[in-house]
């Protein structure tokens, strides 16, 4: 297991990255250009690719994230760019945009998204879920398996990468 160093390296700077909870986040209104560039920033941390000023105006085109006031993004509008950053590579935009609604059904999206953010930050750092008795359990059940797709995804190409980098296949032959 030694040789896969890199991989190993990987998985400890995953461990320590930790996404901002709804009171870390800016409260006053953001440009697009400063939306961008504190989803990328976040989301760089986790080797995803970025989103573009062009997809986020697509996206309040299409009428996934709420239209800005005066060219100016509240914090639900970044909050919502954060989870489809990290969501889109499994899941469609009506899917993310559908679950965002159920689990804010009954919590505040505050509430929701924090809770969110405690269980993807245990999982990077590879701990326990913490308990919670303010989110509905489907909900909870619902973000934790999302969440782990997603992280699943990112190890196994990962994983890959740094396997490949010892040592190569041989090429199917040709019949």
């Amino acid at each position: 297991m030694d040789k896969l160093k890199e991989y190993q390296q990987w998985q400890n700077n995953l461990a320590r990255v930790r996404f901002p909870r709804w009171k870390e986040l800016p409260t006053l209104g953001l440009y697009v250009d400063q939306v961008v560039a504190i989803v990328n920033e976040q989301l760089s941390h986790l080797g995803i690719e970025p989103l573009t000023k062009s997809m986020v105006n697509n996206y309040v085109k299409k009428k996934v994230i709420q239209a800005p006031i005066k060219k100016k993004y509240a914090v639900n509008q970044l909050v919502d760019l954060l989870l489809i950053g990290l969501l889109k590579s499994n899941f469609s935009l009506d899917d993310i945009r559908a679950g965002i609604a159920q689990v804010t059904i009954n919590s505040y999206p505050q509430a929701a998204y924090d809770r969110f953010v405690e269980i993807l930050n245990a999982l990077l750092a590879g701990q326990e879920i913490p308990s919670d008795n303010v989110i509905n359990p489907q909900n909870d059940r619902l973000m934790t398996l999302a969440l782990k797709s997603v992280l699943s995804r990112m190890h196994a190409t990962q994983l890959l990468a740094s396997m490949q980098k010892i040592a190569q296949p041989a090429p199917l032959e040709k019949k």
